[in-house]
């Protein structure tokens, strides 16, 4: 029905399209190769995600295409995977088809996309583009100091790829509704939320506050619980989420402090993403190790402090404490340090070290340490060299981890890595292994981004925005082009 509903769009807006502004965007990734566990054999694949947006006045007419194809025939597809008509003006704002919303900071409602991020699940090995969005309509009204959302739809459930049924894809029927008020430098507001599916028929309540004061200091808290419905009438009262947030800013001095508490607050087929409280690592073995948030109960805070030594340099510190309670008390700890500046007229360091305790994953006294020079050879010249490594105990076994890069590029258009990762880790690997990998990135101009990737590459968890996602082991070549029009 979607593509009829999109059909009569585009019929109707014919007339008028000559006068609107296109444009849109494209992926494309070619794959030969594979995981190295799979027994199958090396094999071709090609994935592409297109984007198409016109513009006329106050309507917007988008629409995106996912297609993915294999010698494999249960794998492939090609998919209409969004279609959207927005109306928008100075106070109103309609969709209706595909959209992405969030409610209470994600407590109650989180749809997102993470850019460029194409997964593939070691169950249905099909690739999909990492995003969710909802199928339905939404309205949001701007009425002097205060504002009024409504929504409707069905909530996408991306464990599941465009080859499986719609009823496991849009399993979550949704109706929320969102206001706040604004008094001087305050905002006071509500927040609900319906879940319907076969199972259930649950609703969600939220109050939140946020604002600023003295200058310095901003701050968010955020209550959200269970109301009732029916097929979870046992976690009435016993069901609920708390956030907060209180941040300070005084002159070269930087400070962050959250808290959450988390108990039975999983929404649905998980159509809620709340704060996740813990450090988002650029580096590569911090951003594998990462906890990630069980919403089912989890009380913890994070603590971040920064320093601006001058215009070039900070000093930033952050700790991390995460508890979860499944009949054992399973704590998280994490403490990082980093130093990040120009130590010379040419030269940008990067400097880290971090400490863990991570029960969850049985890693104990995890201590990883690294650094990132990144060299100007001439004007148009430069390398970057980057080095890490990682050293825990689990259940008695001693863990080393190792990656090492060296990137040269030639002004922001042309870059040639090499890209090396060593483990001993039982859980990965038999014996010790090696994974090496080589890259080059090619801009012509910031509308045109292709990579080529010739190697083995180590998968694990990956974060990015605060969501978590899995990254298959990968063998071969990988040829990647993004274009925007």
């Amino acid at each position: 029905m979607l593509k009829y509903l999109w059909l009569t769009l585009v019929i109707l807006f014919v007339p008028i399209i000559v006068n609107a502004q296109f444009n849109g965007s494209m992926l494309n990734e070619y794959q030969y190769g594979n995981i190295p566990s799979d027994e199958s054999g090396d094999f071709n694949s090609i994935y592409t995600r297109a984007l198409l947006d016109y513009q006329y006045q106050d309507f917007r007419l988008s629409t995106g295409l996912q297609l993915y194809q294999t010698p494999y025939e249960d794998r492939n597809y090609v998919n209409l995977s969004s279609a959207q008509l927005n109306y928008q003006t100075e106070k109103i704002s309609v969709n209706v088809g595909n959209y992405q919303e969030v409610l209470g900071k994600g407590l109650l409602l989180r749809n997102y996309q993470i850019p460029n991020a194409v997964i593939e699940d070691l169950g249905f090995r099909s690739k999909q583009y990492f995003y969710t969005d909802i199928l339905g309509a939404s309205a949001t009204l701007q009425v002097k100091n205060m504002t009024i959302k409504a929504l409707w739809g069905y909530s996408l459930n991306n464990l599941y790829p465009p080859t499986e049924s719609w009823e496991q894809r849009r399993y979550d029927e949704l109706a929320g509704a969102e206001t706040h008020f604004k008094i001087k430098d305050q905002r006071i507001g509500a927040s609900f939320l319906s879940v319907n599916n076969e199972l259930e028929e649950s609703y969600y309540g939220m109050l939140h506050s946020g604002g600023s004061f003295l200058n310095y200091f901003s701050y968010y808290v955020g209550y959200a619980s269970y109301l009732g419905g029916k097929g979870k009438d046992d976690l009435k009262g016993d069901s609920y989420a708390a956030y907060g947030s209180l941040n300070a800013y005084i002159n070269s001095f930087g400070l962050s402090l959250e808290y959450k508490n988390y108990k039975n607050f999983l929404l649905g087929a998980g159509v809620n993403e709340p704060p996740a409280l813990v450090k988002e690592h650029s580096y590569k073995l911090l951003n594998r190790s990462t906890h990630v948030l069980q919403p089912t109960n989890e009380t913890g805070i994070q603590l971040e402090v920064f320093y601006n030594i001058n215009l070039f340099s900070i000093i930033t510190a952050n700790y991390t404490l995460a508890n979860n309670d499944f009949g054992e008390d399973l704590t998280y700890h994490e403490w990082f340090l980093e130093y990040s500046g120009s130590v010379f007229s040419n030269t940008d360091l990067k400097v880290f070290v971090d400490f863990a305790q991570d029960p969850f994953k049985g890693e104990e006294d995890r201590i990883s340490i690294g650094s990132s020079i990144d060299q100007s050879l001439g004007t148009n010249f430069g390398v970057v060299f980057d080095i890490e490594g990682q050293d825990f105990t689990r259940y008695e076994e001693s863990v080393n981890n190792f990656y090492g890069g060296l990137t040269f590029r030639y002004k922001s258009k042309l870059f040639l890595g090499l890209q090396g990762e060593y483990s001993t880790d039982s859980f990965v690997t038999e014996d010790s292994k090696y994974w090496i990998g080589g890259n080059v990135q090619y801009k012509p101009h910031n509308k045109h981004t292709f990579n080529v990737f010739v190697g083995e590459r180590r998968g694990g968890p990956a974060c990015s925005a605060g969501i978590c996602y899995e990254v298959l082991d990968f063998r071969g070549v990988e040829v990647r082009w993004a274009a925007r029009l």
